[in-house]
Order: C-alpha cells, then structure tokens, then sequence
C-alpha cells in the first residue's frame, strides 16, 4: 500500500506545483500585456503546461483571475506587514517597501477593473484591504482623514511621484511622509 501513497502524494505535488506555475505566469502575462492580450494558451505556454491544465484549475480568464488573486492577495499583505502606528514615516516606508514589489501588480488592477468582473473584485479587496490597513494605522483619525490618507498613499500617487514624474523611491518615501504628516496636523 505504501507505493500507492507515494504515487498519491507525488502526484498531488505535481498538481500543486504546476497550479503555482499557472498563476505565476497568468500573473505575469497580467502585468505585461492589457487584460484582453491574456489568454488561456499564452498562460499555459508560459507555464510549461497544457491548455487543459490550465483550463482545469482556473476554468476562463475570470476563473483565472480570481485563482491569482486568491494566490498573491495573502502575499501583499504580508509584505505589506502590520501598521507600524500612526507615525508618517514608518508608514511611507512601509507602502515603499510594499510598492517596490506591488505597484506594477496593483496598478495594472485599477487601470483595467472596468473591463473583468474578477478585476473589480480584486480592485474592491485591495481597497478595503487599504482602508483597514490604514484604519489600523491611525486608529483615532476621522473617517475625512482616512480618505485622504488612502489618496496620499495609494499606488496611483506612487506611480505618479516614481514613473511620471522619476522621484527616486526614497524622494517618494519622503514626498508621501510629507503628506501623511500635513494630514495628520490638518485633521478636520
């Protein structure tokens, strides 16, 4: 019986390597190319696997979707890591250590979350994921405040300050620090 076992779990270890190698490159292909470019194929050629296979974990590009999603959300948060405290700098470090990795991934989601059901999903946890982390944060700030805690340290003013406008990561650290620090002096 002991052979049949191994073959289980060598088998089940397959299964979950090659669903790894799925999102990674659905993930990829995500970032590299506007959602309509992303197919089913490109995915599993990317990931060294069959059509089949892809279809059979994730089902269509929503299935797709919501698979990474429910893959990589669990990983940004831990990135991310718990609020340090209402402190501006600790916090802007916090977001650009987090948008050093994410920003491409989070970016892309926002610009495209009109065009997939899965992506205004993804769109909407990672607003309310923002908005709890920053909650957390600053536990006594008004509800004005958060709001405008979540615009000054959200991934769209991030890829302003690096990519329009070429701040180096620490000038957007500082840049954000400043405006978490006006916001926290100016609370209405």
């Amino acid at each position: 019986m002991t052979p049949r076992r191994y073959r289980q779990r060598a088998r089940a270890d397959a299964t979950e390597t090659n669903t790894e190698r799925i999102l990674a490159a659905g993930l990829e292909l995500f970032v590299e190319r506007p959602l309509e470019q992303v197919t089913l194929s490109a995915v599993a050629e990317r990931a060294g696997v069959g059509l089949q296979t892809v279809i059979r974990r994730v089902g269509t590009k929503d299935g797709l979707i919501d698979a990474i999603g429910a893959w990589v959300n669990p990983q940004i948060a831990a990135d991310l890591g718990d609020p340090p405290g209402p402190h501006a700098g600790p916090v802007a470090a916090a977001f650009r250590r987090h948008y050093s990795r994410w920003a491409p991934v989070l970016h892309r989601t926002l610009q495209q979350e009109d065009s997939s059901p899965a992506l205004a999903r993804a769109a909407a946890v990672g607003r309310t994921a923002h908005r709890a982390w920053l909650a957390a944060a600053f536990p006594h700030a008004s509800p004005l405040t958060l709001k405008r805690m979540a615009g000054v340290t959200g991934v769209e003013l991030w890829i302003v300050l690096t990519g329009h406008e070429h701040l180096s990561a620490s000038e957007a650290e500082r840049t954000v620090e400043i405006l978490i620090t006006a916001i926290s002096e100016n609370q209405a």
